[in-house]
């Protein structure tokens, strides 16, 4: 009896250890659960982890690319500064050109208007000097037939005198 004692009791106490057993796999599989959705979460959180360091290098190269676009876009903005200061300027000279130009007319009019007249004015001085020509050659007359003129009178003298003298002698 005392084995039928024994062995109800190791019955008993293996139905308890069974239960035990039971609950221990149930934990077990519960922890194997929780350690697979852990692993689950650890490969997620590496995936996001990959996701998110993706992520950063598109938004790095995203800041580097727009760092470079507005460097380009300063450099572009001076470009047409430049550029249109260097148009101020084109306008200024050819403004200015234009101004030279008509100046360039007006003196290329006015140095026409002098060429006639330095014409006109020759052909006076010649005129002049053809005139001062026959001056001198009238002058050159008027001292001849002064001269023959004094000439003339001097023998009119010498004849008058002579001829007092000849009608006094009569």
């Amino acid at each position: 009896m005392q084995n039928d004692n024994l062995i109800s009791l190791l019955k008993k106490e293996n139905e308890q250890l069974q239960f035990e057993l039971n609950d221990l796999e149930y934990l077990i599989g519960l922890r194997e659960e929780e350690l697979l959705m852990l692993k689950n979460k650890v490969a997620s959180i590496t995936e996001l982890q990959s996701r998110y360091d993706q992520q950063l290098y598109h938004v790095e190269q995203m800041q580097q690319f727009v760092k470079e676009a507005q460097q380009k876009n300063i450099g572009a903005v001076k470009r047409e500064n430049a550029m249109e200061e260097e148009l101020i300027q084109s306008i200024a000279i050819e403004k200015e050109y234009y101004s030279l130009r008509e100046q360039l007319k007006s003196s290329m009019i006015a140095l026409e208007d002098n060429n006639n007249q330095l014409s006109d004015a020759v052909g006076m001085y010649k005129k002049l000097k053809d005139m001062k020509n026959k001056i001198a050659v009238l002058e050159s007359s008027l001292e001849i037939a002064q001269l023959d003129n004094q000439f003339l009178k001097e023998e009119l003298e010498e004849i008058k005198t002579a001829g007092i003298n000849i009608n006094a002698a009569d």
